[in-house]
């Protein structure tokens, strides 16, 4: 009877399949960083950062040039004694020469290769990507985590919003609305790379212009996408003798927008629903009075800024908020999508907030 079970687990363990396409580590180069580029000649160029096998390596650097994005890391395979794995990118970056172009047709091979992890942040760069991740970067010795790490903190204090590989290319595969991704700038003083803002696109290109960081936590607010914290600082008065005093620090703990174009289509209307904490006051002690000054001032700015956004996007042509499927789906008759640009162009833009604070967080 005994020997009935011990059977059944040897013919059992002779249906199990083996692992036929494992990659094992000593046998492949782990690609956390990759940057693309484009040559005078339309060529891809391609550069990659490796993590260093130890401590006391540096990080790996590859430079390729390829006819395709394919060809390109076919061609540094070429130069590899192990095999280059993108399994676990972890960011891409394009540079200001290539997002000038199309970009549809270099993201999408990303895309549809099983060997890119679809979750690799995407962000654009203020010079060739190539020679951004060659800078030295200082106090970081593994720069192959640096961009990963600074887009992440980014997106934790609202600045720039998620996109991922796929996030882009959902984005791009959808007609009626403009791509949106961070940008990184390099400080040459510092010697460090900093994030300037949010990169915008019209049609896939980029139509260089972008959302600065003050900006950006806008747009994330009016796009309901921010972060773990969202904070603004503000000038409120011009008249006090300490400068610190004229200014005000809040966080918003709750926000909500609806926006809409009106039947029309000569009205972009944008509400929007706030609640916030004032964390700092140059003048500290806050009274009721105060309070109802402070507010009806930092509406008036806030909603200054939030047209100031809509603005920039409209005369940018990005239609980074996605308007278009607004008008298409809820306006059908008058949707034309060869006079939308023009349509859009012409909108004339209203912002209002409901503003409610919180708290002072001042200690009276």
């Amino acid at each position: 009877m005994k020997k009935k079970p011990i059977i059944l687990m040897i013919l059992s363990s002779l249906m199990l399949s083996g692992c036929w396409d494992q990659n094992l580590l000593k046998d492949v180069q782990l690609v956390y960083t990759a940057g693309y580029d484009q040559t005078d000649n339309g060529e891809v160029k391609a550069t990659t950062l490796a993590p260093p096998i130890d401590q006391t390596d540096q990080v790996n650097e590859i430079t390729v040039t390829g006819h395709t994005m394919r060809d390109s890391m076919l061609e540094m395979d070429l130069l590899i004694a192990e095999f280059a794995d993108f399994s676990k990118l972890q960011t891409i970056l394009l540079g200001n020469d290539l997002v000038t172009q199309e970009i549809y047709s270099f993201l999408d091979e990303l895309y549809r290769n099983p060997q890119y992890n679809l979750h690799a942040r995407v962000a654009v760069t203020d010079r060739p990507a190539n020679e951004l991740l060659s800078q030295q970067i200082e106090t970081q010795k593994d720069k192959s985590e640096y961009f990963k790490g600074l887009l992440e903190s980014s997106e934790l204090t609202s600045v720039t919003p998620y996109v991922s590989l796929q996030d882009a290319c959902t984005i791009m595969f959808n007609p009626e609305r403009d791509l949106y991704l961070p940008y990184i700038a390099y400080e040459e003083k510092e010697k460090r790379a900093k994030l300037a803002g949010i990169a915008l696109f019209h049609k896939n290109r980029f139509t260089g212009a972008y959302l600065d960081p003050e900006e950006s936590v806008i747009f994330n607010m009016l796009n309901n996408d921010t972060g773990e914290t969202v904070r603004v600082t503000r000038r409120v008065h011009d008249d006090r003798e300490l400068e610190v005093e004229n200014w005000l620090t809040a966080e918003i703990k709750h926000s909500k927008t609806r926006m809409k174009v009106s039947k029309d289509l000569k009205t972009w209307e944008a509400k929007v629903e706030m609640e916030i904490v004032i964390t700092e006051y140059g003048q500290n002690k806050i009274t009721k009075e105060k309070e109802a000054d402070l507010t009806k001032r930092l509406k008036e700015i806030l909603t200054e800024d939030i047209m100031h956004v809509m603005a920039k996007l409209q005369s940018s042509q990005s239609d980074a908020f996605g308007l278009a499927n607004r008008v298409a789906a809820f306006n059908d008759e008058r949707w034309d999508p060869d006079s939308w640009d023009e349509t859009y162009k012409a909108l004339q833009i209203h912002a209002e907030i409901e503003l409610k604070v919180m708290g002072t967080g001042i200690i009276d």
